[in-house]
Parts: C-alpha cells; sequence; structure tokens
C-alpha cells in the first residue's frame, strides 16, 4: 500500500505524515516513508538542487522524476515487495499542480511524461491537507524557493490541488482545526480504508 501527503507549503504534510507512522507502529504495522524530492542518498543530493537553485520548469519536472525514479528502484519496489506500507510526503499529486498545473506546463503533458519515465504509480491512498495559505505559510519560516514566493503563488497552489482531487483515493483533510481533530480524521480514514466496514 502506497499513501501519499499533498498539499501547499506549512499545510502540514510532514507533520501528519509521522503520526501516521506511529500509529502503524502501535498497531504492529511495518512502514517505511521518505520525502519527496529526497529520500534515498541520490534523490536527497537533488533535493538541495532542487529547493535552492532557480531553473526552468521543465528542468524542474526532469530532476523530480530522476529523484523519484531512484526511489521507486531503491525503496519503494523493494518495499512493497517485502509487505511494507508506504508512506510519502508529496508524490505525482505535486507534480501535477506545481510544474504541470502552476509552472505552466500542463496536466496531460506532465502525466503523459511520468507514465514514459515509469515513474507515475497512482497511491492507493491520499491526503489532501487543505489550509489557507495565509495560515500555511504563518506556520513555517520560509527557507526554500517555492516557499518564498507571493502570496498569489501560494493561493493558486491550494485551488490546484484541490482541482485535482476529486477522484476516489483522495481524502481532503482541513488542517486549520487543531492537531488532534487532524490526526484523528487521518486515522479514521485510514482505518476505513484499510478495514472497511470498520
Amino acid at each position: 500500500m502506497i499513501i501519499t501527503f499533498e498539499g501547499g507549503e506549512g499545510a502540514g504534510k510532514t507533520t501528519n505524515a509521522a503520526h501516521l507512522g506511529s500509529f502503524l507502529t502501535s498497531k504492529g504495522l511495518p512502514w517505511l516513508s521518505f520525502r519527496e524530492p529526497g529520500g534515498s542518498s541520490l534523490s536527497e543530493e537533488i533535493r538541495g538542487l532542487f529547493l535552492n537553485r532557480e531553473m526552468d520548469v521543465m528542468t524542474e519536472l526532469m530532476m523530480v522524476l530522476a529523484s523519484r525514479r531512484q526511489n521507486i528502484s531503491e525503496i519503494i519496489e523493494p518495499g512493497l515487495a517485502s509487505g511494507m506500507i508506504i508512506i510519502i510526503d508529496r508524490f505525482i499529486d505535486s507534480t501535477l499542480v506545481y510544474q504541470g498545473i502552476v509552472g505552466g506546463l500542463g496536466l496531460e503533458k506532465v502525466r503523459s511524461i511520468m507514465e514514459m519515465s515509469g515513474t507515475w504509480i497512482q497511491p492507493d491512498l491520499t491526503f489532501v491537507m487543505d489550509v489557507i495559505p495565509e495560515l500555511a505559510l504563518s506556520r513555517i519560516k520560509p527557507g526554500d524557493r517555492f516557499e518564498l514566493r507571493g502570496i498569489d503563488y501560494h493561493r493558486r497552489l491550494r485551488d490546484a490541488f484541490l482541482s485535482i482531487a476529486g477522484d476516489g483515493r483522495h481524502r481532503i483533510i482541513d488542517t486549520s482545526r487543531e492537531r488532534h481533530e487532524v490526526q484523528g480524521d487521518i486515522i479514521r480514514e485510514f482505518s476505513s480504508f484499510s478495514l472497511p466496514g470498520s
């Protein structure tokens, strides 16, 4: 099973992905997690360049997909083969949003490139962490080039994530609420997905 956490900067992806991992541990379920870009040692090297160097949007896409391709062969495929639950902080939806919609390359083009490069893997369950950008950005200390962009950019990101969160794998989670409420919703959604009828 692959579970992804998506959303804009400061929306709560990392915190809530970690909490889900702790829950899985408490239930004796095997899991592993990583972030994109990042994960494998090569992918972490790519992350540093990706977040801190200005570049063409197509170059961004190529770097993200190089990182993902390495993660697929080094982390995802072996993990799934051994029965692990894989938790990923950003995955295909972030690529569709950042490079496809907001970056201007287009959804169909970006998806097609992912399919051709073997980097399109649809998760089983995706949590879209949703909050107004003004609140989200107040939670973080902006550091990378995406976090430092203007509020209009972050509003466009939020709108784009919501626009693609329409199929059965997506669960939109309002992260403007207290942390325990958000975490409770995620655990309930995961439990109802993995144990239908529970």
